[in-house]
């Protein structure tokens, strides 16, 4: 079975959509193989899809103890990934309703931050137009010196709490044009895929990431034409 195959094809099946209902967030290529948070690596899963995704990489990556654990974590005490689904959903809905309005601990309070003093605080809620007018801003950011980083495009500075090369869509739009386009290597494609068979396969041989979507689906978009 190709398990690579079937990985890649639920990935680009749900990079770019939009769930509504309960999703979990999930690495594309594992921080433990050199994956990391930015957004190009992140895709929404639904629960059964997240309970498959992590079965796949566990075959795909039998030899490696941290991605046979996260397997082991996500299916540990649960015969199938539809109630598993069923159970992460109904926990979502519950510990809303258990954690709203008043019965919320944090009910009527807010973190604020201050960038030049480094510092976080929890406040009431009422007083925050007290600490805007003093220089605070809401959120809470964990590592200050991390946290401010520098856009690669227009330069501006910009506060994210995962590390990232540009500061807005747009400017992500603008970076992948210059540093990712295709143009050109459309008759490549066709060669390697007349070749392979696969399109993870081609691109791998172009010298592109096949699990990364803006690749894949510029592939699929050239071999339909």
């Amino acid at each position: 079975m190709n398990y690579q195959k079937i990985y890649n094809s639920l990935i680009a099946r749900a990079v770019g959509r939009t769930i509504d209902a309960f999703s979990e967030v999930h690495h594309i290529i594992p921080r433990c193989l050199g994956g990391d948070d930015h957004e190009d690596n992140l895709v929404r899963l639904t629960p059964e899809e997240h309970y498959v995704a992590h079965q796949l990489l566990a075959k795909l990556y039998p030899d490696n103890f941290k991605i046979t654990y996260a397997a082991i974590m996500m299916c540990a005490n649960r015969p199938s990934n539809k109630l598993y689904g069923w159970l992460r959903r109904k926990h979502s809905t519950n510990m809303s309703v258990a954690q709203s309005g008043i019965n919320n601990s944090q009910f009527g309070s807010m973190w604020v931050f201050n960038s030049l003093l480094h510092k976080n605080k929890k406040i009431k809620t009422i007083e925050l137009q007290e600490y805007l007018d003093n220089g605070w801003q809401p959120g809470r950011v964990y590592d200050f010196t991390n946290t401010h980083q520098i856009c690669k495009v227009c330069n501006t500075k910009f506060r994210h709490f995962f590390k990232k090369n540009t500061c807005s869509d747009i400017c992500h739009q603008t970076q992948l044009r210059k540093y990712k386009t295709f143009e050109g290597k459309e008759d490549e494609l066709k060669q390697k895929f007349a070749q392979t068979k696969s399109i993870n396969k081609s691109l791998k041989a172009m010298g592109y990431p096949g699990a990364i979507s803006h690749y894949y689906y510029w592939a699929k978009s050239v071999l339909k034409a």
